[in-house]
């Protein structure tokens, strides 16, 4: 029985066995992992746990024990993978996201903490419109949308569709919607942006490519994830683009978008929103590291948007 505190360093081996320890195999892995991951001991936890099939608590509690020879070879072979720049997210298969496991895999991208900041934003709306229709737009592995319809309030009574160019994303977002048990709330859509949608929506929501190719280029951790959910363009907003400006067609009256875009872009952004919405109150959110990450825009209610935790865009 464990007892008080203790450091990995306590467990550095099985004296009957010859067998490393968790702690020692765990130790070793992040010492690895510190040569290309700013999360090492993080990452080496993570996928260790998936070896062992365990929680944190699990793996805890299961330190001073030998590591069996097949779960360090599967450990061992994970690691080397994630030093090959393999996302963490693509070896487990599994992203948490909104407090929900997300299966991932190559071919879609991996949910980022950022973007829970929009959805955030969008449960907001969803109290205070009952029955609000909700398109998210490069849906990918559902994320947004599935978290909307997870955490929305009782009584929404609304629907929401993730729509997604890629088929394979598509059907990693159907899994998704099967485990998480939201068929009858979320409807999935193959087709380009929103210009398959007639609308009215009350809510559009997107977290589409935007980043430049150097900016990509210069980025060895975004390798391993699909170029086409990653790259916007020249100037990063080719898509985004286009979205924005087709809003006012399928945007009802006091309809409300919110875009995910780089840092860099919020002016640009901004500026798009305004010219496509002018009526609209439009806002930049930062996200927990305080860069401007989404620029939403809502009806005219300009009370609605001072109260969120962004920069209300002053009108002329």
């Amino acid at each position: 029985m464990l007892r008080g505190g203790h450091k990995d360093g306590d467990f550095v081996g099985n004296a009957a066995s010859g067998t490393a320890t968790i702690a020692t195999a765990l130790r070793e892995a992040s010492g690895r992992l510190a040569a290309g991951s700013e999360t090492p001991r993080l990452d080496a936890e993570v996928l260790l746990r998936h070896v062992l099939g365990v929680d944190r608590t699990g793996l805890f509690l299961r330190l001073p024990k030998p590591l069996a020879t097949a779960d360090r070879a599967a450990f061992d072979g994970l690691v080397a993978a994630r030093l090959d720049g393999a996302p963490v997210a693509y070896l487990t298969g599994e992203r948490e996201f909104m407090g929900l496991p997300f299966r991932v895999r190559p071919g879609v991208l991996v949910p980022r903490p950022e973007t829970e900041v929009l959805v955030e934003w969008a449960l907001a709306r969803l109290r205070a419109r009952p029955g609000a229709r909700v398109l998210d737009v490069g849906t990918g592995s559902g994320a947004i949308a599935l978290s909307l319809a997870a955490h929305a309030p009782a009584g929404w009574g609304g629907r929401a569709i993730g729509g997604d160019a890629s088929a394979a994303a598509l059907a990693i977002a159907a899994e998704n919607r099967a485990r998480l048990g939201m068929a009858d709330r979320v409807a999935l859509v193959r087709g380009d942006l929103a210009s398959w949608c007639r609308g009215p929506l009350d809510l559009l929501l997107a977290n589409l490519p935007y980043l430049r190719p150097e900016q990509v280029a210069a980025n060895p951790a975004l390798a391993a994830e699909p170029a086409a959910a990653l790259l916007g363009g020249a100037d990063g907003l080719d898509l985004i683009r286009r979205l924005v400006a087709d809003a006012p067609r399928v945007l009802a009256p006091g309809g409300a978008i919110g875009l995910e875009i780089d840092p860099s872009q919020a002016e640009a952004v901004v500026g798009l929103v305004v010219a496509a919405l002018p009526e609209a109150e439009v806002a930049v959110l930062r996200d927990l590291a305080g860069l401007a990450r989404h620029v939403v825009a809502e009806g005219t209610r300009r009370d609605a948007l001072q109260s969120e935790s962004g920069d209300t865009v002053p009108r002329a």
